[in-house]
């Protein structure tokens, strides 16, 4: 298997995020001494699976809503690739920027597909779109956003007019705002929604940006190799050749399909996404499992009860918000106390004191310590 030498690496040399670029180093370093790789938030790791050799292995929630593994074979990368190539009908490299988290399995495909298209990636802050001096890193390159960073660059117009130096930009990762998309079709941004998910490898449909521009909704049709239908309780279920080994019940998968929690529907050939059928919710990108909040909610001195919800955001997506009771809880501390137990994207964004009452009769629902 052939993997990326220095050759390579000389065309990331321009790269402002140094730490991601050098995180990508050390994952081929890993593979080409024959082990698989961990794909840890700080530094990848070396690990040995049962899978395949030379795979990879990224943290998902995925459709069961509980964090785990789920690991993927190297040629898995490029088959995923590939049904990206055929849909671009690309006859040339595909050069990147990578602005995501690259333990992430959409910021690693950013890498991957430079790798594997005879391109070259370049590894860089999202905010460096706001700075009128990085135009020469943008042009021509394909970036993946999630739509809160998109919903920050909106606000430059710096940002804006380097993001259409980009071929194209794929966005997904996370429910998409109404106004959002409105604003970024105002601003002839050249977008691809995509709906994907670590299991898959990335992608699974794509809505052309031509799609876009004239205002077609939805998260566009499925990719080429890969098949998609309904459930009878309208989830969608998934074929392709890019599926990563999960560590999860073998009830995931019915005769050959796989079964997320997606709720969808099929109109005129174009997919949409309406929810999740569990209760996982999707913030800027992250999943978060609101019984893990609520756990530790309760565990603050304060609170008898609580509630997790989210709301529409037009930034985030889902903004995750807590109800908690009595009405005397201090919510700055208990902020406060969130942010030494949960990762930063877990703490509800705001959190509402309530009367014990209220939080039980209008809500319907209560937890108690």
């Amino acid at each position: 298997m052939k993997l990326p030498d220095e050759t390579f690496w000389k065309s990331s040399n321009g790269s402002t995020d140094l730490k991601s670029l050098s995180y990508a180093k050390k994952v081929f370093a890993i593979l080409k001494q024959g082990y698989s790789v961990e794909m840890n938030i700080e530094a990848p790791a070396t690990i040995e699976t049962k899978q395949y050799q030379y795979s990879m292995a990224f943290e998902t929630s995925g459709t069961t809503g509980y964090p785990k593994r789920c690991v993927h074979s190297w040629s898995g990368l490029e088959n995923a690739y590939k049904r990206l190539e055929r849909f671009l009908n690309l006859d040339q490299p595909l050069h990147t920027v990578s602005c995501l988290p690259i333990h992430h399995i959409g910021g690693w495909m950013q890498v991957a597909r430079a790798w594997f298209s005879g391109g070259n990636v370049l590894f860089t802050n999202y905010r460096d779109f706001r700075n009128p001096k990085c135009e020469d890193l943008f042009i021509g390159r394909y970036v993946s956003l999630v739509p809160a960073q998109l919903y920050e660059l909106l606000k430059s117009e710096h940002a804006i007019r380097n993001l259409r130096y980009c071929k194209g930009i794929f966005l997904g990762g996370a429910a998409c705002n109404d106004l959002l998309l409105k604003k970024a079709r105002g601003a002839k941004l050249p977008i691809y929604i995509c709906y994907g998910m670590t299991e898959t490898a990335g992608m699974i449909t794509i809505l052309d940006k031509e799609d876009f521009a004239n205002g077609v909704e939805g998260v566009g049709q499925e990719l080429p190799n890969v098949s998609m239908r309904l459930s009878n309780d309208n989830r969608i279920c998934v074929q392709c050749e890019s599926f990563g080994e999960l560590e999860v019940e073998k009830t995931v998968f019915s005769s050959g399909w796989f079964i997320t929690s997606d709720i969808g529907e099929l109109k005129n050939g174009y997919w949409k996404i309406s929810h999740r059928a569990d209760k996982i919710v999707n913030s800027g990108g992250e999943k978060i499992i609101p019984d893990l909040i609520e756990k530790h909610i309760l565990e603050f001195p304060q609170v008898k009860t609580c509630f997790i919800s989210s709301i529409e955001d037009v930034k985030w997506g889902q903004r995750l918000i807590a109800y908690v009771s009595p009405e005397s809880v201090n919510a700055d501390e208990l902020k406060s106390f969130l942010k030494t137990k949960l990762q930063k994207f877990e703490v509800p964004k705001s959190i509402f004191p309530v009367k014990e009452a209220h939080l039980h009769s209008d809500m319907n629902w209560k937890k108690e310590t």
